[in-house]
């Protein structure tokens, strides 16, 4: 362990670039495994929901297990078996695909979401033991950008493979959807990389002066003078995580149904569609370190109540406007709103317990996988039976309303806070 006067580790910047391989696929790959199930499988909504669900299913059951091992065991050695785990879950993709096999879209989908469940537990940890606690939503911002950088890459290259061979070999999927391929080696790449640069006993160490020691023991005495009961503090936490597994729920009932509105009711050409999504990665990249600046600085309590506003009034757009060229305005804005508000959270939360940010980092990814498990089947559930706005409607009211449960669970939360800024 080292001191440090700057924002990062030394190591910081290359652990976060090996990032960017991994990230490769996430565009191109979510848009394919929706347009394959809706498009190509014909799969009901109800059907179409399991597939996004076993995603988060995978994630949801990793995250919980990976929670408590991060804080025991060698996160680079988890992070490099997770990316391994990615890797072979794309592979899996691509046979599925070219056999249409809906089981094995299915089986592809857990083993995706249990690699990703493996690799950003202690990748979330080692981002917080590596950067300065007053910079920390930079830091996420920095992850972020490097996953944009990546993102951008791969969707172009997966989306030029993809219409180009639909355009010049329509009949032939193995050429249609050879993306896949690459992208899995990508991740193969990444965790050797990852496993050969970065130092993991290399933590953030800060440098005192005589007013931080006196601010930091008055802080710790404040805590403990301070009359808030432990259980007011647990009935915070926990308000915190109920939060975000609604918040998750409403995501995913939601979220997967954005791509199958709009080739349904705006844009039937899936070649189209596809080049919609590249300005919201794009504009999400490019912002992503100015918005985890700002993020550092912004009060919690305002960017909640922000965010909740302004989405909810997004998504409400979403469903009254037919125009494609401003329905790619609406993601790019709804991407942006959602990263911010993220990197306010991440922050706060990485900040609760140096000691046990491992399993703060999955119980967080835990109640956010199990949310997002639940709500592309409830989704598919309504889409089927009552209307395709219906999703959308319901997400508008839960989004407005769980504002004031983040609230008070940061509220009950924040004066037992560890790391304080």
């Amino acid at each position: 362990m080292t001191k440090n006067k700057g924002e990062y580790t030394k190591d910081f910047k290359t652990m976060v670039h090996v990032a960017l391989w991994n990230s490769l696929g996430f565009f191109f790959v979510e848009f394919i495994i929706i347009y394959v199930a809706n498009q190509v499988l014909k799969v009901s909504g109800t059907q179409f929901g399991l597939v996004y669900s076993l995603l988060t299913i995978g994630g949801l059951l990793s995250s919980f297990i990976v929670g408590y091992l991060s804080d025991k065991y060698s996160k680079k050695l988890l992070v490099m078996i997770g990316s391994f785990g990615r890797g072979i879950s794309y592979f899996s993709f691509y046979i599925s695909i070219i056999l249409q096999s809906l089981i094995g879209l299915y089986i592809s989908s857990f083993l995706l979401g249990v690699g990703a469940g493996i690799f950003w537990v202690p990748f979330d940890a080692l981002i917080s033991e590596k950067s300065n606690k007053y910079h920390r939503s930079s830091a996420f911002a920095q992850r972020r950008f490097a996953m944009g950088i990546g993102m951008i890459i791969g969707g172009i290259f997966g989306f030029l493979i993809f219409t180009l061979s639909n355009i010049f070999y329509s009949n032939n999927p193995f050429l249609i959807y050879s993306a896949f391929l690459f992208f899995g080696f990508a991740n193969f790449y990444a965790g050797i990389q990852f496993s050969i640069k970065v130092d993991e006993n290399l933590k953030y160490s800060y440098q005192y002066d005589d007013s931080e020691l006196n601010n930091s023991t008055e802080n710790e005495l404040k805590q403990v003078e301070n009359v808030h009961p432990i259980k007011m503090v647990v009935f915070g936490i926990s308000l915190l995580f109920l939060a975000l597994f609604l918040s998750s729920i409403n995501a995913g009932i939601a979220k997967p149904f954005i791509q199958p509105y709009i080739l349904e009711n705006i844009e039937n050409n899936p070649n189209i569609v596809a080049w919609i999504y590249v300005p919201t990665s794009i504009i999400g990249t490019i912002l992503a370190p100015k918005l985890g600046t700002l993020a550092d600085k912004f009060n919690i309590y305002f960017s909640v109540i922000l965010a909740g506003i302004l989405g909810s009034f997004v998504t409400f757009l979403v469903i009254t406007i037919k125009e494609l060229w401003f329905f790619a305005i609406l993601l790019i804005l709804d991407n942006t709103i959602a990263l911010f508000s993220g990197l306010v959270l991440m922050n706060f939360m990485s900040r609760i317990s140096r000691k046990h940010r491992g399993k703060i980092f999955g119980s967080l990814n835990t109640f956010e996988q199990l949310g997002f498990s639940i709500g592309p089947i409830i989704g598919g559930i309504f889409w089927d039976a009552v209307s395709q706005v219906a999703p959308f409607i319901i997400s508008i009211i839960v989004e407005l309303a769980l504002v004031p449960f983040f609230l008070l669970g940061i509220k009950l939360v924040s004066p037992t806070i560890e790391e304080v800024v």
